[in-house]
């Protein structure tokens, strides 16, 4: 009798995470277009590398056309070139963009700020490339896995627009950056609590890196940088209309699991914090349908929280207005602010650490960890073509306030939230 084969464990190279989606879309979808991607190990390789640059008018360039994978670039001089690829055993690559063609590994949209009911309705336009960008990754470890602008479409090509930056080397192939161009940043230091963000660069076709243009689409680009297109555990790669977060197994193996944050509510549930109000018992609840007396909500200039109450609602407010921040005055310390519906962070990519839950975004009213809401409002993220806010990582709503978030204060019948939880 012979033994039972045992299937291979996969391989995870790692997860990236698109910002703004608090752990799930909010719609089904292909099994490729989701708010997270796993990149694992191919079964066969499909890498490839460059090979050679030769004459975009040239029978060699033709044949290479016609059969392979190829980028072909204008020159300065108006004059075309080919840069041919050839097959690496030695890596798998990744395409990521917009397209749903089955050459796009990772299919992205464009990310709505806040609730995100009506997001099909919104992507009417888009300025996220169907051909966005690629992943090559070493099949051997440290399986070191690099990012590069631009992904070839369903003939195996790469066209560069000739509004694109477009530049020849007389030690290297040619190169160039995409339109609306691929954007990376490396955080400093390792993910935890002593992690602060780095600074954004630009990635070129073949992996290089380039300070940011004057504006998003200029067609000058930035100065040449050292910075490697190798990413590490908590890069982000922004796609002009998205924001990747890159994760490693290393990395996510210390950040709190989904059943860690289910406990973090019910710490938060077992205080039996009072409504100031209503007097009522608040609970936070892992669905919510209806406007509920029992869920929380805060005032974000002072961080008390209350049950759901008309109080100082304004005339004609209402919670189905779009874009709803209803602003009163705090009926516990009369400090003026938004008053808004608390929602727990449930995404444990974003989480910085595996703290208690004791603070929350502002205004959007995501709660999480001290660590995280501090380094989130300090990260820089494209807002637009060319401008950058702090947004919350669970929504993608622009931070408010003087910090971006606040420390919440419950009214229990025990000792303070913070005291308990710590």
């Amino acid at each position: 009798m012979t033994d039972k084969i045992k299937k291979k464990e996969k391989v995870i190279y790692g997860h990236l995470f698109a910002l703004g989606y608090n752990g799930q879309l909010p719609f089904k979808g292909d099994d490729r277009f989701q708010h997270k991607y796993c990149v694992c190990k191919r079964k066969v390789p499909n890498g490839i590398k460059p090979y050679r640059e030769i004459n975009a008018l040239s029978d060699q360039a033709k044949k290479a056309i016609a059969q392979n994978y190829t980028v072909t670039f204008t020159g300065e001089d108006g004059v075309s070139s080919v840069v041919e690829f050839k097959k690496d055993h030695k890596t798998d690559f990744f395409q990521i963009g917009r397209s749903t063609e089955t050459i796009i590994d990772y299919i992205v949209i464009d990310t709505i700020p806040g609730e995100k009911n009506n997001i099909k309705a919104a992507l009417k336009q888009s300025t996220i490339s169907r051909y966005a960008c690629r992943l090559v990754v070493d099949r051997s470890p440290p399986y070191h896995t690099r990012l590069f602008s631009g992904g070839f479409n369903s003939k195996n090509r790469i066209v560069l627009k000739e509004s694109a930056p477009q530049w020849t080397s007389s030690t290297k192939f040619s190169d160039g950056l995409t339109t609306n161009g691929v954007l990376l940043m490396h955080p400093k230091n390792t993910w935890g609590k002593s992690m602060r963000p780095g600074v954004w660069r630009e990635v070129s076709i073949s992996g290089d890196v380039f300070g940011l243009r004057c504006s998003r689409s200029a067609k000058q680009r930035g100065k040449t940088t050292e910075l490697s297109n190798i990413l590490q555990d908590g890069s982000l790669i922004d796609l002009c209309g998205v924001v990747l977060l890159w994760r490693t197994i290393g990395g996510m193996a210390k950040s709190p699991t989904f059943s860690d944050l289910e406990k973090q509510q019910e710490a938060l549930n077992s205080l039996n914090a009072q409504c100031p109000v209503g007097l009522i018992t608040l609970r936070f609840k892992k669905k919510k349908m209806n406007i509920d007396l029992t869920d929380p909500y805060v005032y974000t200039t002072c961080g008390h929280v209350h049950g759901y109450h008309k109080w100082g609602m304004k005339p004609g407010v209402t919670s189905d207005t779009e874009d709803y921040y209803d602003k009163r005055i705090c009926t516990f310390c009369e400090q003026e602010g938004y008053f808004v519906s608390l929602k727990f962070g449930m995404e444990p990519a974003f989480y910085i650490d595996n703290g208690p839950a004791t603070h929350c975004f502002v205004p959007c009213g995501h709660v999480t960890t001290e660590a995280t809401v501090k380094y989130w409002s300090q990260v820089p993220l494209p807002h637009g073509k060319d401008h950058f806010s702090s947004l919350c990582p669970f929504c993608s709503v622009p931070l408010d306030g003087r910090e971006g978030y606040v420390r919440l204060i419950f009214q229990t019948l025990v000792e303070p939230v913070r005291e308990v939880l710590l």
